[in-house]
């Protein structure tokens, strides 16, 4: 546990696989009427459940001291721990609304539809079927808050502000900590990782890519505030992180582009094998080569949309 600020302390909770991300930051902040309340509790696991008691023990509080819960996004090793307090204890959990409907659908409804439409070879079908399958089901979690953009969270003694922030999920959103000064930006925005865009509740129509591009614009007007990353070391400077995102995202379309001017009939995964991932393509696997597929399909889509393909 660390200390942030006056009432603000953040647990380092590990995920439960090792990958481009190895542990979430959970904060911790305290209000006037003598509880604590959580924002993004990481995964549940026995020992991320150990390490937030021992973290709310060393700020001062214990469990039955938490008022509330709020997730950035619906992800679990942001939302995973929060959902076990809410069925062991009644703590209420918060989410953005659009967030709290996506929790009804899943990212993949028809699996089959999708491996056939991103032209998967045979012999990598079972491969991102694995990926696909577990996420082909609605997370089957719940929100007890609704949130909005603007709204204020129901912390007595600080102003703790929703910034809407699409892109990464439907319902993804920063923390703006008005009294204090600190902007928590779950996976909107984080100091090295570029996170993915499109990765739940979003519609066939919906423009993931475009949404999160608005949203980057979104962060200078909190260039003042500390981050405070759902991921990663806290920092300053959003505004030109979030614009170093954008142009990565802007690169990577004109890439995808003209891959496919140059082979306009080509596949999804035809495509994305021949994008220069950092790491190179033969280094994804699992959950990262899904996540290169969706990306790519995300960033034609968005091409399609703006009518740049074929031209």
């Amino acid at each position: 546990m660390t200390s942030i600020a006056e009432g603000v302390w953040v647990v380092e909770l590990p995920l439960p696989h090792r990958g481009v991300v190895e542990t979430t930051n959970c904060y911790l902040l305290a209000d006037d009427a003598g509880g604590v309340h959580l924002v993004d509790p990481g995964w549940d696991t026995p020992d991320n459940h150990a390490r937030l008691e021992a973290g709310l023990t060393d700020a001062g509080f214990a469990l039955d001291d938490v008022r509330s819960v709020t997730a950035t996004h619906l992800h679990p090793d942001h939302l995973g721990l929060g959902s076990r307090l809410r069925s062991e204890r009644g703590v209420p959990v918060a989410l953005h609304r659009l967030e709290h409907e996506a929790l009804t659908r899943p990212l993949y409804p028809e699996p089959d539809e999708t491996i056939a439409r991103w032209g998967i070879p045979a012999d990598f079908v079972d491969e991102v079927r694995a990926n696909v399958l577990p996420r082909s089901q609605p997370p089957g979690l719940a929100a007890d808050v609704v949130l909005e953009d603007g709204d204020l969270l129901p912390l007595p003694g600080r102003a703790v502000r929703v910034v809407h922030t699409p892109g990464h999920t439907v319902g993804s959103i920063c923390l703006h900590d008005e009294s204090a000064a600190l902007l928590m930006t779950g996976d909107h925005v984080l100091p090295i990782v570029n996170p993915g865009l499109g990765l739940g509740g979003f519609l066939p129509d919906d423009d993931p890519l475009g949404l999160a591009l608005d949203s980057y614009a979104r962060m200078a007007a909190y260039d003042d505030a500390e981050v405070l990353p759902g991921h990663g070391v806290r920092f300053h400077g959003v505004a030109t992180r979030a614009t170093q995102i954008a142009d990565r995202h802007r690169r990577r379309g004109a890439e995808i582009a003209a891959l496919v001017d140059a082979d306009p009939g080509a596949s999804v995964w035809q495509i994305a094998s021949r994008v220069n991932w950092t790491g190179g393509w033969e280094a994804l696997v699992g959950f990262l080569r899904l996540s290169a597929l969706s990306q790519t399909e995300m960033h034609l889509r968005h091409l399609a949309r703006r009518g740049t393909l074929g031209k």
